[in-house]
């Protein structure tokens, strides 16, 4: 049987490793290969003759189930709705802010909105068809981004390489990209279907991301997820999920108020960043009073052998 408290630390040490993630990317953003993506052009991928006006218009009736299954799902105190569907993750999240819809979508052109997601290193885009105004309808796009959380680059995983069909409307109160994955050149991507929506609200500007995502594990995770605690599995993707697409979030909501680097407010981050521990700390009360066991050691040993201890450290 395995020591319990000592089990407790050892998830305190992961947890605490994986709430540095930030760090461990920023290290990453100097690898040889990402250099290389990023200096060399990307190439498409696949032919775009291959998608006619049927594969476009399909994509809307694609996304629809997901948007209602998540809709369903209360959000969380950062307004974060996530819920498995087999082994993918379906997530949404939301921010708002006080910049006019119409000032907003003038700074921000939603048809590029993909190359502001997080860990973003390079890609292309191939418009197939356009509005009156001459704005992309119907695109294909190749996005390569850093796996993500770090750890997983750090322990092999490759960058995430997606090709998508995207469908672009602009309403005089919304616009809304949606895209479908129709290929993955090096098999990192198992599912990624989303939308990225700008609405016009009250007060400014909505800006909300709906996604079902599924990436493949290196060797080592495939091998560890497994045998994962449940919670410790869900506190592990919850808060990938939280970090990769507050930042998202963040860098969408600066542009489209006039800014190119995203200011994150001081009280968001500190949130984020506590949010692993937050969850370690109820995970581990009940290992308590078996940590306190593990500590108890005797006052002294008499002649005969027996140990005494003090009556307010005896074992329970």
């Amino acid at each position: 049987m395995p020591h319990i408290p000592l089990a407790g630390e050892a998830l305190r040490w992961v947890l605490t490793a994986v709430d540095h993630t930030a760090e461990l990317a920023a290290a990453l953003r100097s690898r040889p290969n990402d250099t290389a993506t990023r200096t060399t052009a990307t190439p498409l991928g696949i032919d775009p003759r291959a998608f006619g006006p049927a594969e476009f218009d399909a994509v809307a009736s694609r996304l629809e189930p997901l948007n209602q299954l998540i809709a369903a799902v209360p959000p969380g105190a950062d307004e974060m709705r996530w819920r498995y569907l087999d082994e993918a993750v379906l997530f949404r999240c939301e921010k708002e802010v006080p910049t006019p819809f119409d000032e907003f979508t003038a700074r921000l052109d939603i048809s590029q909105v993909i190359a502001l997601t997080s860990g973003y290193i390079a890609g292309c885009t191939n418009v197939q068809a356009r509005d009156e105004a001459g704005r992309p309808m119907w695109q294909l796009e190749r996005s390569i981004s850093r796996a993500q959380p770090a750890y997983l680059a750090l322990s092999g995983a490759d960058v995430l390489d997606v090709c998508k069909l995207e469908t672009i409307e602009y309403g005089p109160d919304e616009q809304l990209l949606r895209w479908r994955q129709v290929h993955s050149a090096n098999a990192s991507a198992l599912q990624d279907d989303g939308s990225v929506s700008l609405t016009r609200t009250g007060g400014g500007t909505r800006v909300t991301i709906c996604a079902h995502q599924q990436f493949a594990l290196p060797p080592l995770w495939r091998a560890i997820t497994p045998v994962l605690w449940p919670a410790v599995r869900r506190a592990l993707v919850e808060d990938a999920y939280r970090r990769s697409f507050l930042a998202t979030l963040n860098t969408i909501t600066a542009h489209g108020q006039g800014s190119s680097a995203p200011a994150v407010p001081a009280e968001e981050s500190a949130r984020a960043d506590s949010s692993l521990l937050d969850g370690l700390a109820k995970l581990a009360e009940p290992l308590g009073s078996l940590a306190q066991w593990r500590s108890t050691r005797p006052e002294y040993t008499d002649a005969s052998g027996f140990r005494h201890f003090r009556p307010e450290r005896q074992p329970r």
